[in-house]
């Protein structure tokens, strides 16, 4: 069955999600019929696709099929679970080059990027994006929206809470907890707990003032 992709959002990541589809041939069995509006600048693809409408209020349409190229935890989320529960069911993104061990669990929505290593038992919740060449070690968990930024290193039985952004080059020690809608800084290496809604930076990562965006 030919399925329509529509992707949730224009900027700068759906570009790239949008190349990693082509390359791994989905687009040879699914049309791309446009994308839907964020509320922000639009980006790329408002040059080249169809927009159809916005995120919030867009009805989906038999044979449609979503792909999330959201990555600010928060608005992924309230966009995404609202097309949900309008009826719209997503596409799971598993780039074929990101070695992907039986015993792992994937929610609805995510996105796996090309170069992404993955090991054994690891949990990842819905809507997470994983961007290239990270890595996620052993009885990782990770919660709903959360994005990890290329060249991540996950160690083992690290907890990651919902909505988090880890930037670049971010390195998590074994055992580590990271709370709900936290940040941490690109280059930073987590050597103990994150408290919730807490942006943090450094070597060792140490709590920052000012908020840190998604990548």
């Amino acid at each position: 069955m030919c399925n329509n992709l529509v992707f949730v959002g224009s900027g700068p990541f759906a570009r790239q999600l949008l190349e990693w589809i082509v390359d791994a041939g989905l687009t040879r069995d699914h049309a791309v019929k446009g994308y839907l509006a964020s509320g922000g600048a639009d980006g790329w693809l408002s040059k080249n696709l169809p927009c159809l409408g916005d995120c919030g209020n867009y009805d989906p349409e038999k044979g449609d099929l979503f792909v999330c190229a959201l990555i600010e935890p928060r608005k992924k989320l309230a966009a995404c679970r609202g097309i949900r529960e309008r009826g719209g069911k997503f596409h799971t993104f598993i780039d074929s080059g990101s070695g992907v061990p039986r015993r792992n669990i994937f929610g609805t929505g995510c996105i796996l990027a090309p170069m992404t290593g993955l090991t054994s038992d690891i949990i990842l919740n819905e809507f997470i994006t994983v961007q290239p060449h990270a890595g996620i070690g052993h009885d990782v968990q990770i919660g709903a929206g959360t994005t990890v930024g290329a060249h991540c290193l996950i160690a083992g039985y690290v907890h990651i809470g919902e909505g988090v952004v880890l930037q670049p080059n971010v390195v998590v020690l074994p055992h580590i907890r990271i709370g709900d809608y936290s940040r941490v800084g690109a280059g930073s290496v987590v050597v103990r707990d994150v408290a919730p809604e807490t942006s943090v930076w450094g070597v060792p990562a140490k709590k920052v003032d000012a908020l840190i965006e998604a990548v």
